[in-house]
This record gives C-alpha cells, sequence and structure tokens, in this order.
C-alpha cells in the first residue's frame, strides 16, 4: 500500500482517526504520523504538514489546538475551524456534546444544523486532486455510487396479527367512537376479504427485483407501549414475515423507544430477532431516530452491535455527520475511535411529508437534489421508507420513492 509520511506536534487519537479516515479508509493509503520534525524534511516520502506553521515546499494543513486535546469545550465552533478541525468536528458529533436544547423526543434536532452538501466528501476529493498534483504517483480508491434502500418496520400489519386482546380493544374503539366504517374495514382485513395497509412486502421485493438495489429492513422487537406498537414478536406470522424477507433483504434490529434508556431492554430485543433469524444480529437503527451521544452507541456495542444506520435527522434532510461515507464513530468519551461502523441516511419519508410538508413533486426534488449531491462525489446514498407509509394517506409517494430509480 502507498504511504503517506504526517507531520505534527504531538500525535493524539484525533489526530490519528480523522487522517486515518481521510487517507486510509476513504483514499485507501496508508498513514504514518511524526512528530519528528528532522525525520520529517528529510523523509522521501509524500508528506503532509499538519501544525501551526509552514516548513518548506511540503503540503500544509493548518491544526486547530481542540485536535491536541480532550474532553469536550463550549468555545470550539465550528466555523472557526480549519478543515481538518471541522472534518472531525462533524464526523465526532462535537457539537451534540456540547450544551444544546433537544426536543420533545430527547433528540438532537436538525433545524438549522445539518450539513445540506456531504462536504467532507467534497473537500477529500479536492484534497486529493492537490496530492495527486503534487504527488502524481499516488493513486486512490476508486469509489462508485450506490443507491440503499432501508425500511423501518415499526409495524408489519395495521390490522391483522395484533392477538385477541389488542385487537378486540380495537373493535370496541371503533364502537364507542361510532367508526362503522373502521370497524367493518377492519373486519373485512382480518378476516382476509382485503389487503391490509401496511404489508407492502411484495412491492418492495418486486422494486429490488426490477432495480437491483441493495436493500434492509429494521425490525421492532419491542414489548407494547406508547410508542412501540409493533405486532406481538411470538406471532408466528410475523416471525415467518421475518424470515421470508431476510431470504431477498438484509435484516436488522430497530431498537425500541424505550431501549435507548434501557440496556436490559435492548438485549432482549436483540435476543428476539436473532432468535427468529437463527444468526447473531449486527445491524440496527434506534426508533424514532432517538440517537443519543455517547450513550446508545456505546450501547449497541455492547450488545453486539457492528454497523449502526440511524445517522441522519428526523426532521431535516441532508448530512447529520457532513459525509455520505460509512465511518467507524469516534468516542469522545473515551477518546477512542470504536468498532461501531455508522452508515449515515440523507432523507426520510416522514421528514419530507410530516416534519418538512413537502407535496409529493416537492419531495422528489428533494430527493434528485440530494442524489445529484452524491452522486458527484461517488457516495452511497441512504435513504428509509416505512412499509406504513405507501397506504391511502401517502397517496403518491411510491411514485417519489421510484423517481430516484
Amino acid at each position: 500500500m502507498q504511504k503517506i509520511l504526517i507531520y505534527t506536534k504531538k500525535i493524539t487519537p484525533r489526530i490519528q482517526y480523522v487522517f486515518d479516515f481521510v487517507l486510509h479508509e476513504f483514499s485507501d493509503l496508508d498513514v504514518e504520523l511524526t512528530t519528528d520534525r528532522s525525520f520529517f524534511e528529510a523523509s522521501g516520502l509524500p508528506k503532509i504538514n499538519y501544525s501551526g506553521e509552514r516548513f518548506t515546499d511540503e503540503i500544509h494543513l493548518a491544526s486547530d489546538e481542540f485536535m491536541f486535546e480532550t474532553g469536550i469545550s463550549d468555545k470550539v465552533k465550528f466555523k472557526e475551524l480549519s478543515s481538518v478541525g471541522k472534518l472531525f468536528f462533524a464526523l465526532s458529533r462535537y457539537e451534540e456534546y456540547q450544551p444544546h436544547e433537544k426536543d420533545h423526543h430527547n433528540r438532537f434536532p436538525g433545524k438549522g444544523k445539518v450539513y445540506k452538501t456531504p462536504f467532507i466528501d467534497e473537500w477529500i476529493l479536492q484534497f486529493q486532486k492537490e496530492l495527486k498534483q503534487k504527488h502524481p504517483q499516488l493513486e486512490f480508491k476508486k469509489r462508485d455510487f450506490e443507491l440503499i434502500l432501508t425500511c423501518d418496520v415499526d409495524q408489519a400489519w395495521k390490522y391483522k396479527h395484533k392477538g385477541f386482546k389488542r385487537t378486540l380493544g380495537a373493535y370496541w374503539r371503533d364502537l364507542i367512537k361510532l367508526d362503522f366504517n373502521e370497524f367493518s374495514k377492519r373486519r373485512r382485513i382480518i378476516s382476509e376479504d382485503e389487503a391490509d395497509p401496511f404489508d407492502t412486502f411484495d412491492y418492495f421485493k418486486l422494486l429490488k427485483e426490477k432495480y437491483d438495489f441493495k436493500m434492509i429492513f429494521f425490525w421492532l422487537m419491542a414489548d407494547y407501549g406508547h410508542f412501540d406498537k409493533n405486532n406481538p414478536v411470538g406471532n408466528s406470522n410475523f416471525q415467518n414475515k421475518i424470515r421470508e424477507a431476510s431470504t431477498w433483504a438484509g435484516c436488522g434490529i430497530h431498537p425500541s423507544y424505550v431501549s435507548n434508556s434501557s440496556k436490559e431492554k435492548l438485549k432482549a430485543e436483540i435476543e428476539r430477532l436473532s432468535g427468529i433469524l437463527e444468526e447473531p444480529i449486527e445491524k440496527s437503527r434506534q426508533h424514532y431516530i432517538r440517537l443519543s451521544f455517547p450513550g446508545t452507541y456505546q450501547n449497541l456495542i455492547n450488545a453486539g452491535i457492528k454497523e449502526d444506520f440511524t445517522m441522519g435527522y428526523p426532521d431535516e434532510t441532508g448530512f447529520r455527520a457532513g459525509t455520505c461515507t460509512p465511518f467507524f464513530w469516534y468516542d469522545l468519551q473515551n477518546e477512542t475511535r470504536a468498532e461501531l461502523k455508522i452508515h449515515p441516511f440523507c432523507a426520510m419519508d416522514a421528514t419530507l411529508q410530516s416534519y418538512l410538508k413537502l407535496n409529493t413533486e416537492d419531495a422528489k426534488a428533494e430527493l434528485l437534489r440530494l442524489k445529484s449531491q452524491i452522486q458527484k462525489v461517488n457516495g452511497e446514498m441512504m435513504i428509509l421508507f416505512h412499509n406504513s407509509n405507501l397506504n391511502e394517506q401517502w397517496r403518491g409517494w411510491d411514485e417519489v420513492l421510484e423517481s430516484l430509480f
């Protein structure tokens, strides 16, 4: 592997992490760090000087003091940082450790904070050009645009397979509200005289066969609760649906709303899905996009999760970490790169319709804008749709999804 030498006044985990991402993971170069200026200047390797002063004619990148520190400072501001500092700030989600207001679901809101373009990928590709101009022998990793559809299954069915007590209770509610249309519809669907509006799995399968893209389902395996209304996990129809979907798409756990504050519930939910599929579960996405640093990721790692797909905002489209390239999480609490691969998503159906209030035409335009931005850097376009959001209340949103292909 080609090697590049980096001088810095002090080697820290933060500096090691950001250059590993930029030069090794993203660019496929080997990285060597040194604090020996004489050794650096005498070396014949391609060189980068990451410090506060320029030496000779080597490539120089200005350093920021917080990259040599530990802990979180309220004084660190994104706009005041140099290029490498901005990359670390965004990837580590430094701002989410600083004091901030949270929404009613205890989430970090994206309003006014989201990066609208994958600026990290843009910067690295431009930096590669500078390196190539200085060192023509360098070759970088080839990148290809990829569209990945992910689906959060909060409820596999709206009416069917809910269990006797929940179904009976639903009938009673319909009667108390004098909602005879809903009562009749529920009866028809449960009797299988009409299709359940949430059962859109055949649609996804046909779409995948037609366009040949990667797809992942995230299954909610929670105990019933106010925000966790999935089908009973012991229901054989539900379990068979999961097994069938796993034959043509990837599968991961959708940790419940309450599991974000309960390691025991998280472990139990993962074990349920693992038992159904008879294999380890290593992928996850948080229900309601409830991502809190550093606790959520630390709990996932302790539960055996290797890849997480929660890095996005519920209320904004764009790039929460400034990139459309998978990256390893940096644990700022412990100042170390964790063995958890983060896959950012850039848009969710509920964000477009419920938060941003876009009609189908405007939603298509926003998705195509995001696609164009990601294609420019040959990145990974991860989008999130729900199986439950292609029914009568979401008329035309299948066309929004298909506009991407």
